[in-house]
């Protein structure tokens, strides 16, 4: 699986999924609850419940190579929500690593990047069978969806606060000549208006002439008298 390359996650934003995590745990009345992001070839938890069995610890790292049966590797790599009600009554998974780890059922739903690419997943682990009937898994969908949208604003910010970074502003007392309109700058050199800006900005200048300048330099002309006739 190809590098993943994610903004950094805001402790704001974890503290939500870390919240999202437990909700589930507690509406699923299952012990464990994850929310994982993709980074190289394995998951990191990011937000993990913290009821009575907090066996999930938040920046663990779950290595999805080599071959390992992993509930949620599974989810991430079919880009589909995967349902186990009991691992032990299936051959492919009643050796994997959730399973060997005493989580006999599973609940997962994939998270997506805005732009469509997956992003990580939303689990739910129990140590006994369970269907997880009901709501619990359109919850997840849903609680899905909000993760992209938070994922949404955290990429806008970084976008932002990288531009920010770019733009050099000017500000204070600028020193003008009030005859040739040439600027001062902080080492007493004087320089033509626009090479001081270009300098100091991102604006590049092209010339025209405004209509007092070319009534100045050419209202004489008869070519330029006639030119509108």
């Amino acid at each position: 699986m190809p590098e993943k390359k994610h903004a950094q996650i805001p402790d704001i934003a974890v503290l939500k999924w870390r919240n999202i995590a437990d909700l589930l745990a507690q509406v699923a009345q299952v012990p464990a609850a994850t929310i994982n992001i993709v980074e190289d070839n394995s998951l990191r938890i990011i937000g993990a419940s913290q009821g009575n069995d907090a066996t999930f610890k938040e920046d663990a790292r779950i290595d999805m190579g080599q071959g390992l049966r992993i509930y949620c590797a599974a989810v991430i790599q079919a880009r589909e929500k995967l349902i186990i009600p009991d691992a032990t009554k299936s051959d492919f998974w009643k050796d994997s690593e959730g399973a060997r780890a005493g989580f006999v059922a599973y609940a997962g739903v994939p998270i997506f990047n805005p732009d469509g690419d997956i992003f990580g997943s939303i689990c739910l682990f129990d140590k006994k069978p369970n269907n997880f009937e009901g709501p619990i898994v359109r919850l997840m969908e849903e609680f899905s969806e909000i993760v992209t949208g938070h994922i949404q604003i955290i990429s806008k910010n970084a976008q932002l606060e990288d531009t920010l970074k770019e733009v050099r502003t000017l500000q204070g007392l600028i020193p003008i000549c009030a005859n040739c309109k040439k600027i001062r700058d902080d080492k007493g050199f004087w320089q033509k208006v626009e090479v001081y800006l270009e300098e100091r900005s991102n604006a590049r200048f092209t010339h025209g002439l405004c209509e007092d300048c070319i009534q100045k330099l050419y209202g004489k002309e008869k070519w330029f008298r006639e030119k509108d006739k």
